[in-house]
């Protein structure tokens, strides 16, 4: 279980590292760039979550 949590730790900063250097990038100074970052950032979650459990059946069906 501790393989997965590091997994998903390690893509979840992986994922805000690159998404706030793509934000720096393209910064425009626009008013809904507070929403555009919370989305963001919830969507960088959910997605680091689901990346980690896809890797945990993965590794139940080699088991089997």
């Amino acid at each position: 279980m501790g393989k997965y949590i590091k997994f998903f730790f390690g893509s979840l900063v992986i994922s805000f590292i690159i998404f706030f250097i793509g934000n720096g990038v393209f910064d425009g100074g626009n008013h809904l760039e507070t929403t555009i970052l919370s989305v963001g950032a919830a969507i960088v979650f959910l997605l680091s979550y689901l990346i980690s459990q896809i890797h945990h059946l993965i590794d139940l069906v080699k088991k089997k």
